[in-house]
């Protein structure tokens, strides 16, 4: 969690994401699919930072694995990345017919629904790993306000991009640092019984407001923001990804995780819950854990 704002390698470039919103849904699947993945293969090549932070990651959630493991693993997550791009795009215009076809199997809708009926806001927490775009969507299509908190960039025309694909599913991206009010949008979001979701595993360590707590038996950096939420509003923090099987995605709702005070050994102890419980979906999912800087 050393900065939260990556360097760019091929695969996340604008022109990129261009394509895959843009141009690569109108293609047949198959032939996007496929070329998405030989242009994965060549960034692998010659990306190197990418690929070497790509392993680095990979040896700490999975000390077990030999070299050759570690680098079919990575070769698998820069293809599987190719292939969340692509759907970035087909699911540019996804609705709710088309949503129940991709997202099925969903685990831990009752914690969602229990979260609703409380009335006090829902935090969502979750990591990049599988789609999480898409699990925006899950919140909005079952006719959740959701709000979207992401750091900038660092590319303007990325920001604009990723702001005009949620806006077409009825999500809110409330860009941190793009105003000084952004936290009070925030608590009011919440206390109207609304979505707050954010990514948790690239909080970089100059920034201020964090708890450290043990990621893969290394200490880092995690948000104090979704805590000091919680605590504020009463919301419920749920931890939550979307991950791909056998062609189709599923949405993994982890139980609440309650926070009873304020001090900072209460943080740590939440912070590492939530932690803990994305380290065992990253073990069983390692290769499509999408993240290109050392975390």
């Amino acid at each position: 969690m050393h900065s939260a704002v990556p360097a760019r390698h091929v695969l996340g470039r604008p022109v990129v994401y261009r394509l895959g919103t843009r141009f690569i849904g109108r293609l047949p699947r198959a032939v996007a699919y496929w070329g998405g993945a030989r242009i994965a293969d060549i960034s692998y090549l010659f990306c190197t930072v990418a690929r070497n932070n790509v392993k680095r990651n990979l040896r700490r959630a999975l000390p077990h694995l030999d070299e050759r493991g570690i680098a079919a693993l990575a070769l698998s997550t820069f293809r599987n990345y190719s292939g969340y791009l692509v759907d970035y795009g087909v699911f540019k215009g996804l609705d709710a017919a088309s949503l129940a076809r991709v997202l099925r199997n969903n685990e831990g809708d009752r914690h969602v629904d229990r979260a609703v009926k409380r009335g006090r806001g829902i935090i969502v927490l979750t990591v990049h790993i599988g789609n999480w775009e898409l699990g925006g969507i899950y919140f909005a299509k079952r006719g959740l306000k959701i709000n979207v908190v992401t750091a900038a960039e660092g590319v303007p025309e990325i920001d604009e991009l990723k702001r005009e694909y949620r806006r077409k599913h009825n999500i809110n991206t409330v860009i941190l640092g793009d105003s000084p009010f952004s936290t009070i949008e925030l608590l009011a979001a919440l206390k109207r019984g609304e979505v707050v979701a954010m990514l948790v595993d690239r909080y970089g360590a100059g920034q201020s407001g964090a708890v450290v707590a043990d990621f893969f038996d290394r200490p880092c950096n995690f948000p104090k923001g979704p805590l000091l939420l919680a605590k504020m509003t009463g919301a419920v923090i749920l931890p939550a990804v979307v991950i791909k099987e056998a062609g189709v995605y599923r949405s993994i709702i982890g139980g609440p995780v309650e926070l009873d005070e304020t001090d900072d050994a209460a943080f740590e102890t939440c912070a590492r819950e939530i932690l803990k419980s994305f380290e065992a979906t990253i073990r069983l999912y390692p290769d499509q854990w999408y993240n290109f800087v050392e975390v």
